[in-house]
């Protein structure tokens, strides 16, 4: 099952870590068009019930943040979102760096 979108070709929805083997979920309504092969109706509600399964507090780490903490992670296998959940004004310094790349699988 793979998923395309608007300016991608299309993506396994489960793909497979290259180093540790094991299996993610790749999924976004917000980035996603439609899963190949379904119904786009049908393919939304598949991709809201992995989303809503993948997000359970048991499957959720939620950093909390403190001055000098670094964070890395790995974007083949994990869905992340920005809370917001730090002080009006205070200052982030983030950094984005992107391995050289290996086709998902």
């Amino acid at each position: 099952m793979s998923i395309t979108t608007a300016s991608r070709p299309a993506t396994p929805v489960v793909r497979t870590h290259p180093d540790t083997g094991r299996k993610s979920l790749y999924i976004s309504r917000d980035r996603m068009d439609h899963i190949v092969g379904m119904d786009r109706a049908e393919g939304h509600r598949l991709i809201d019930d992995l989303t809503a399964h993948a997000i359970q507090p048991r499957f959720v780490y939620r950093h909390k943040w403190r001055t000098g903490d670094l964070v890395i992670w790995d974007n083949r296998c994990l869905i992340h979102k920005a809370n917001g959940d730090y002080p009006d004004g205070a200052r982030r310094f983030m950094r984005r760096t992107i391995g050289m790349g290996d086709v998902p699988v």
